[in-house]
């Protein structure tokens, strides 16, 4: 499955360059394109635009990760897919990690299967813990 990683400044890239280091030559399945304040809105918009369209009106499909919801890159990435038709070809998923990016990267998913969706997202709240409070509740996973 190839992925788009959008993001400010640093987290695309570092996510990518993480991926890399852990998954080897899975990382070369992803992009990933980032604000900056030296391009500002208008350029990336328009770099965004000129990937999204060339890439998912190919026959592809994709997941598109954000860093953040409401932020420029998510935002601009909601727009263009709207803009074109493609939300059934791709589908933005904000809070981006690397347990949900690595679950994706080895999912044939459908798009437009909600559920397939869900559980990528599933896989980044999953992959958020504290020990200490596992331990406060009495849980675990080695049980």
């Amino acid at each position: 499955m190839e992925l788009l990683l959008v993001s400010h400044r640093g987290v695309a890239t570092g996510m990518k360059a993480a991926i890399s280091m852990v998954m080897g030559p899975a990382a070369d399945q992803i992009t990933a394109l980032e604000l900056t304040e030296d391009e500002g809105i208008e350029n990336f918009g328009k770099r965004l635009e000129e990937h999204l369209v060339s890439w998912l009106t190919e026959g592809k499909k994709g997941l598109i990760f954000a860093d953040l919801r409401g932020g420029t890159p998510y935002n601009q990435s909601e727009m263009i897919l709207d803009r074109h038709g493609l939300k059934s070809r791709a589908k933005v998923i904000s809070g981006m990690n690397l347990p949900m990016i690595i679950d994706a990267l080895f999912k044939d998913i459908d798009v437009n299967d909600l559920a397939a969706v869900a559980e990528v997202a599933a896989a980044a709240k999953d992959g958020v813990a504290c020990l200490d409070l596992e331990a406060q509740s009495g849980s675990s996973d080695d049980e």
